[in-house]
């Protein structure tokens, strides 16, 4: 494989293809990778180089009026990350976008889990739910990008018990309320602890079929003049050079804004956008809705993070761990009409924890040695138990805490209102910015309030200390309430077989766009309360299995073409 840079192209250089990926990041990469070595030739177009730098990241710019701005009465939450990604937090709603070859992993921590068998279901109390295909169907590809992910087996319920070295303790929590949920992270094969980075997938990737265009922004698609297939791409440089890109078949791979945004720019042909006939681009926006929702301090928190840990198995010679939270039960999200939501534990480790101090050692980023040096030392025992609870148990390491928090990420009720357009404001190419208008529903709220007070009555009725629940939930005064974006956007391009709610077909080919076809987040019929990442490179595998066979349908044909001319 072969990566080139935009900017040492002569301006209007016409590049061609039979498969133009737009995005650099784990979807396209995947795709990529399961098309090398095929008859397919392949160019993967990046709109970023190899790092981040401010002039691509400045691209990521949206104009936001919806949420999480209309709850500024209380203090933000910020999306959770701590140490050297802390500074993410502080990046605005939808601009966490990563313009680098590997796109989002080069700042994710690999957390990773599978939808549950009810994301999929057509749920009469949420409208426009429903999936084209069954958590069963996706299987394969799931076990495939779970494969490439270097996780551990795909399950996430109580089913994992029987596999882990030492599982959790046993409650009574009542199953048609709360159910066990885990999830796993990604991480490279080679630097245990380090999250997976798709760059270096893409770096290593041995394929002379496939090329990398970085520091190219893809800034329209023109289509034909009947809007029935794409004729080319406008690609351009920051610095001024611009080119063209042909290809039969395009697959956007820009993420759940992006995509959207890039199909209503491209309205040359069709003046609503592409594939927007019937007003969907865009429509059905989604993210996970972050808030904390329960804490212990003092005491409590060693009697609580007992439980809610680090799990771990052997899988193929290598070992993984397992998070493990809760979930609201199937039973009672049909029950009450309810999404589905999970939460997990989050230690705030105090400044003189002991685990904290030896491994700032063991990297090498102690800024205060003897400091460091005395903390450990003064916790021998503690540090002896973790060793034990690691090396023997297989479970994560109890920390010295300052507090141990509960924060829930849900699902959303689809809202048609809630959505990307475009904005009259424009980025340095003339393209209008995404226009982002996210809602949080009543339903979502309630969901999330019904799994904190189901996990208080639960965690009191099994003899564990009972948790401060957030104001706003124990005051049932949901003006106090506070979320953030998880940077999960989802469902602006929803896959299904009606157009008048979706904008690609179960094949992910955008409706009446013969070969273009939109991969990532953004076809998700319904967003789950999962991580995304495992389920779009279960997606995109599913993707590049069909691109493979329809290549080699359209061969087929033609050859008989050939053939019939020549009187074969």
């Amino acid at each position: 494989m072969s990566i080139h840079d935009l900017r040492t192209f002569p301006p209007g250089t016409r590049f061609r293809a039979d498969i133009a990926l737009i995005g650099g990041g784990p979807v396209g990469i995947t795709i990529a990778r399961e098309l090398s070595n095929s008859r397919c030739r392949v160019l993967l177009i990046e709109s970023g180089g190899p790092d981040l730098c401010q002039e691509h990241q400045a691209l990521n710019a949206v104009e936001n009026i919806g949420e999480p701005i209309g709850r500024a009465s209380a203090e933000p939450l910020g999306r959770g990350y701590n140490g050297s990604l802390a500074w993410l937090n502080d990046v605005a709603p939808f601009e966490l976008r990563n313009r680098t070859l590997g796109g989002s992993t080069h700042t994710w921590i690999g957390k990773c889990a599978s939808f549950d068998e009810i994301d999929f279901e057509r749920r009469p109390w949420l409208p426009v739910s429903g999936w084209p295909m069954t958590r069963e169907d996706l299987s394969p590809a799931l076990a495939r990008a779970a494969d490439l992910l270097n996780l551990g087996p795909n399950l996430y319920d109580d089913g994992l018990y029987r596999l882990l070295q030492t599982p959790p303790d046993g409650f009574d929590f009542d199953a048609d309320l709360l159910r066990p949920f885990f999830w796993q992270f990604s991480h490279e094969r080679d630097r245990r602890g380090e999250p997976m980075r798709f760059g270096r997938i893409a770096r290593d990737l041995d394929a002379p079929n496939v090329d990398v265009l970085t520091r190219a922004t893809v800034t329209a698609i023109n289509l034909d003049r009947d809007a029935r297939r794409v004729v080319s791409l406008d690609v351009r440089a920051v610095e001024g050079v611009h080119a063209t890109v042909q290809a039969a078949t395009v697959v956007l791979c820009a993420g759940g804004v992006e995509n959207a945004r890039l199909l209503l720019a491209s309205n040359a042909v069709m003046k609503s956008g592409i594939g927007n006939s019937r007003d969907v681009v865009g429509r059905y926006l989604a993210d996970h809705p972050r808030a904390a929702i329960a804490r212990f301090v003092g005491p409590d928190v060693d009697k609580v993070a007992r439980h809610f840990n680090f799990y771990g198995l052997s899988h193929h010679g290598r070992p993984h761990f397992y998070l493990h939270g809760i979930r609201l039960s199937p039973h009672v999200q049909r029950r009450d009409a309810l999404v589905n939501c999970a939460t997990y534990p989050v230690q705030v480790h105090a400044a003189g924890d002991p685990w904290a101090a030896v491994k700032r050692l063991a990297q090498g980023g102690s800024t205060g040695l003897f400091g460091d040096l005395a903390t450990a030392l003064r916790s021998p025992g503690l540090l002896a138990q973790g060793a034990f609870r690691r090396l023997v148990q297989k479970r994560g390491m109890l920390h010295r805490c300052d507090e141990l928090r509960f924060d829930v990420m849900a699902e959303q009720r689809l809202d048609a209102d809630s959505r990307v357009t475009l904005s009259e404001q424009r980025d340095l190419f003339g393209t209008p910015l995404p226009r982002v208008n996210w809602k949080i529903g009543a339903t979502e709220v309630e969901s999330i309030k019904r799994l904190a007070h189901g996990l208080s009555s639960e965690f009191v009725r099994n003899g564990l200390p009972a948790p401060r629940l957030a104001d706003w939930i124990a005051e049932n005064d949901e003006g106090k309430a506070v979320f953030t974006d998880m940077a999960h956007p989802s469902c602006t391009t929803r896959m299904g077989a009606d157009p008048s709610v979706s904008v690609v077909d179960p094949d992910a080919m955008v409706h009446g766009v013969d070969g273009l076809f939109i991969a990532g987040s953004s076809i998700f019929p319904t967003p789950g309360h999962a991580n995304p990442t495992l389920m779009v490179l279960a997606l995109a595998i599913r993707l590049a299995d069909h691109l493979k066979a329809r290549s080699e349908r359209r061969s087929v044909v033609e050859l008989r073409r050939q053939l019939a001319a020549t009187g074969k």
